[in-house]
């Protein structure tokens, strides 16, 4: 019986090491030509804020597996300081900085969960956000050529428990719905 234990034990471990042998490694940078712009608007005007991308352009190791049409990532994640974006002036900034609870949140997260390729459509990416202490899943569709990693997605910022802001003695209302578009280079 001790035997048998024994050896369900080495075969449970050589399983697990096999399945961790499956994983594929890939050491990337992102350009500094790339982009990541959080565009939203108010009842009489719009904004975008765009992300310094030399605040993350170290390279990063990225785990992936590669599964028929689907490849899961387990550490393609981007971990954005707030104090990161410029949204024109500084008064804006600072706005865009209380909307975000910078203060108590400094940093948005954005994981890149699996990427699905699909026969007659754009690869559909889901991915992770991280903001204001929520979390919330997304999925949309990208494109990927040469070794570019493009698309937008939508957000209400109420799911993050954050309120439109109000200025102005309640005449500009920021709308809840706000818009993020990356068009991410890499290098290898």
């Amino acid at each position: 019986m001790k035997r048998l234990l024994i050896c369900i034990v080495f075969a449970l471990f050589g399983w697990s090491i096999q399945a961790q042998n499956d994983f594929e490694k890939e050491t990337i940078r992102l350009l500094p030509e790339s982009e990541l712009i959080i565009s939203g608007s108010t009842n009489v005007n719009k904004f975008h804020c765009e992300f310094d991308i030399d605040l993350i352009s170290d390279s990063k190791q990225v785990k992936f597996l590669h599964e028929q049409d689907l490849i899961k990532f387990y550490n393609l994640q981007l971990n954005l300081l707030t104090k990161g974006f410029d949204c024109g002036n500084k008064k804006m900034n600072s706005d865009f900085q209380d909307l975000l609870k910078s203060d108590s949140h400094p940093q948005i997260v954005i994981d890149v969960v699996q990427v699905r390729y699909l026969a007659s459509e754009e690869p559909v990416a889901e991915i992770r956000v991280e903001l204001a202490g929520q979390t919330n899943y997304y999925r949309l569709p990208v494109s990927i050529h040469e070794q570019r990693f493009k698309g937008k997605f939508s957000m209400n910022i109420r799911d993050f428990g954050l309120e439109p802001p109000k200025k102005a003695l309640g005449l500009i209302i920021v709308d809840e719905h706000i818009e993020v578009a990356f068009d991410l280079k890499l290098a290898r």
